[in-house]
C-alpha cells in the first residue's frame, strides 16, 4: 500500500476513535449508547469502503507500472499519466475530446514542460551522481550530457503529441525516433569521452545480462525434469540477451498495429528457438516453445494495455 494510502487510512482510523471517545463521554452524560454504536459502525463501514477503493487502484496503478516497465519508457508514460488526469477528466466532461486528445495537450503545454523539464533536471543530477563522479566528468559536461538528455525527453514529447493527435505517421515518427538515436549516441560519446562510454556501456551491459538470467531462471523452473546443464543454460542466456532483451520497441512502437507489433516480438523468439534447437533436447524445446507463446500472449496484453492508457485507438 503506498504512503498517501497509509496516511489516509491512519487518519480515518484516528478520526474514527476521535468520535468514538467523544460519544462515549456523551454517552456518559445522556446514557445514549445506540448512537456511540450506529456512528461507530457507519465510520467503520465508511473506512472498509476507502481500503477496497484504494487496493483497486493500487493494483490497477501496479499493471500500469509494470507494463511500463517492460516497455522501457516508465518516467515519460507515468509522468503523461499523471500530468493528463485533470485535463482529460474536464475535456471528457464535455464529450469534445479524447483521451490522447488530453494527453498531447498536457505535452504541448508550455508551463507543464517547463515544470516537467526542471524535474527531469533534478532527478537526473540525483539519480547519476555516482556515475557523474565515477567518469570524472566536469560540471560543465555535467550540464551538456543532461541537456542532451533533456533535448531527446521533449523530442520524444513531440513526437507522441503528434501521433496522439495524429499529424505525424507511424512511419515517419519512427525514422525520427532512429535518426535521434543516433545523433544522440554521438553527442553523449563525444561529452563522456571513450572511458566514459566504456563504462556506460559495461553498466548496461550488465542490465542485459541481469534480464536474461531472470528469463533463463524462469525457463529453468519450468523444466521439471529436464533441467538444464550448465552449457545449455549458458548458450540459452546468450540467445535471451541477444534476440530477447535487445528487443528495439519503445512507446512510438506502441502506434503500430497490434498485429505488427506482434509480429516483431514473435521473430526474435523464434530466433531464440531456432538457435536454441541445436543444443536443447527435444522435451526441453516443446518446454520452451510452450513458454515462448505464453510470453507472448503476455507482452500483447500489456502492449494493448498500454495503448489504452495512451488513448490509442485500435486500427
Amino acid at each position: 500500500m503506498t504512503l498517501s494510502g497509509k496516511i489516509q487510512i491512519g487518519l480515518l482510523t484516528a478520526g474514527i476513535f476521535l468520535i468514538g471517545l467523544q460519544f462515549q463521554r456523551h454517552h456518559r452524560q445522556a446514557g445514549e449508547s445506540s448512537v456511540i454504536e450506529n456512528e461507530v459502525r457507519s465510520k467503520a463501514r465508511e473506512l472498509e469502503s476507502r481500503q477496497a477503493v484504494l487496493a483497486a487502484l493500487e493494483k490497477r496503478n501496479g499493471e500500469l507500472l509494470e507494463s511500463e516497465r517492460r516497455a522501457g519508457n516508465e518516467n515519460l508514460l507515468s509522468l503523461m499519466r499523471e500530468r493528463a488526469a485533470a485535463t482529460s477528466a474536464a475535456q471528457d466532461s464535455s464529450g469534445i475530446h479524447s483521451l490522447g486528445s488530453a494527453l498531447a495537450t498536457v505535452l504541448d503545454s508550455p508551463e507543464q514542460q517547463e515544470i516537467d523539464r526542471e524535474n527531469l533536471r533534478n532527478d537526473m543530477k540525483a539519480n547519476l551522481r555516482l556515475f557523474f563522479k565515477l567518469v570524472n566528468l566536469s560540471p560543465e559536461k555535467i550540464e551538456q550530457f543532461i541537456d542532451l538528455n533533456l533535448e531527446m525527453e521533449r523530442r520524444k514529447a513531440n513526437r507522441m503529441s503528434a501521433l496522439l493527435r495524429g499529424n505525424m505517421t507511424v512511419a515517419d515518427a519512427l525514422a525520427e525516433r532512429d535518426r535521434d538515436n543516433l545523433e544522440s549516441d554521438d553527442r553523449k560519446r563525444a561529452v563522456l569521452g571513450a572511458e566514459g562510454c566504456a563504462f556506460r556501456e559495461s553498466i548496461a551491459e550488465g542490465m542485459r545480462n541481469d534480464e536474461a538470467k531472470r528469463l533463463l531462471n524462469i525457463i529453468q523452473q519450468n523444466m521439471g525434469g529436464n533441467t538444464l546443464s550448465q552449457d545449455q543454460s549458458s548458450r540459452l542466456q546468450g540467445l535471451l540477451k541477444t534476440e530477447i532483451v535487445g528487443i528495439p520497441l519503445d512507446d512510438t512502437d506502441l502506434f503500430r498495429p497490434p498485429d505488427e507489433w506482434a509480429q516483431i516480438v514473435a521473430e526474435r523468439q523464434q530466433n531464440v528457438l531456432s538457435g536454441a534447437a541445436a543444443f536443447l533436447s527435444e522435451s526441453q524445446m516443446e518446454t520452451l516453445k510452450a513458454l515462448t507463446a505464453v510470453d507472448l500472449a503476455q507482452r500483447r496484453q500489456e502492449m494493448v494495455l498500454k495503448r489504452k492508457a495512451l488513448g490509442i485507438r485500435s486500427p
